[in-house]
């Protein structure tokens, strides 16, 4: 069973054309014109009950534009969509006691009295009976561990104190679905890895449904088996995170630091037959480029048993996210061949 579903979905805006001059700022005030903007153009997916999807792009990609169609904010152009059975923008009262939304940079608590009493008034809104919101804030609070911020204004709240209570006034009826966007932006480390935890166990123990959007592509590895991307209004890449680090990541890098000489002639020597690539800075440090298929304990094995030079240190590094993202938006497309650009033969899903 899906959660979500969103087919051919649009979101065209018309934006104002100003033209230049005293002459040109008079006719705009008698005969506007206009140019149509499309944020959001023929995007389809679906999203599995229970699942976290990662929902990434660059700025102006059209990332919020379809969050906010999702939650009934906006409404579309041209497509249809369904979000827990409900056409958003058509049954917004119904609808809006199935989600929970958060967005990073607005607050849905209000600013000058305590947070016990902005849940006080969520439960109000959304018609949690009294013994469901006693039981559901309980829990909440005692996960997050805000007991001691309830009776405080939250205009005296930390920023990762407030995310923290906003998660809870996004959750306090129980959602089946819920919107996260950039929910840990300006968060510290630990913070974040306190709200990344709860995430996790939200979606085991409750089956919630996730969609993420964030900048922060460490929220995405921790919490998402499957990313959407968008470029330009555009699904670019549908699928799985493993898959998109294996086709386009570059493989694993070993560096070795030496405490003598080791030319690089003599390393190439001793891993001849296995398909890496070798490079030097000069005889005492060099680094190995393994491809994802080979085993780097192999490499490893090959190098520190097989010579008398004295190995210093080593390190190993892995083609992070971050490296993969920015290297698909280099090419423009996550179809492309990672090696030329060009297109190979597999589908991006858009």
């Amino acid at each position: 069973m899906n959660a979500i579903e969103v087919e051919h979905l649009s979101k065209v805006f018309k934006v104002q054309k100003n033209r230049g001059g005293l002459k040109g700022a008079l006719q705009d005030l008698f005969s506007r014109q206009y140019n149509e903007v499309a944020a959001v153009n023929d995007i389809s997916f679906s999203i599995p009950a229970g699942e976290i999807c990662g929902y990434i792009g660059e700025n102006g990609a059209g990332k919020s534009t379809t969050i906010k169609m999702l939650t009934g904010i906006l409404v579309p152009t041209s497509g249809r969509l369904n979000v827990g059975g409900y056409v958003p923008h058509e049954e917004r009262e119904k609808f809006v006691r199935n989600i929970g939304v958060v967005f990073g940079q607005r607050s849905q608590l209000w600013w000058d009295i305590g947070v016990i009493e902005s849940f006080g008034l969520l439960r109000k809104v959304y018609g949690v009976p009294e013994n469901d919101y006693k039981k559901r804030l309980d829990e909440l609070v005692q996960r997050l561990d805000l007991g001691e911020l309830l009776s405080r204004p939250v205009r005296k709240l930390s920023l990762g104190q407030r995310m923290r209570c906003e998660l809870v006034a996004a959750l306090l009826h129980n959602p089946s679905i819920v919107f996260l966007d950039e929910p840990t932006i300006g968060l510290d480390i630990i913070v974040k890895t306190e709200i990344r935890e709860f995430l996790k166990d939200m979606n085991r123990q409750h089956g919630t449904t996730i969609l993420l959007t964030t900048h922060d592509l460490q929220d995405i590895e921790a919490l998402c088996s499957r990313v959407i991307m968008l470029d330009e209004g555009r699904v670019i890449y549908d699928g799985g995170l493993d898959t998109l680090k294996t086709r386009w990541g570059q493989g694993t890098r070993v560096t070795f630091q030496f405490g003598t000489a080791c030319p690089l002639a003599r390393l190439r020597a001793l891993t001849e037959g296995v398909d890496i690539s070798w490079t030097a800075d000069n005889d005492l440090h060099a680094e190995a480029l393994v491809p994802g298929g080979l085993n780097v304990s192999d490499v490893l094995a090959r190098v520190v048993g097989q010579t008398d030079i004295p190995i210093t240190d080593i390190k190993i590094t892995e083609t992070t996210t971050d490296e993969i993202v920015r290297q698909i938006y280099r090419t423009g497309s996550a179809a492309a061949d990672p090696g030329t650009g060009t297109e190979s033969g597999r589908n991006s899903h858009a």
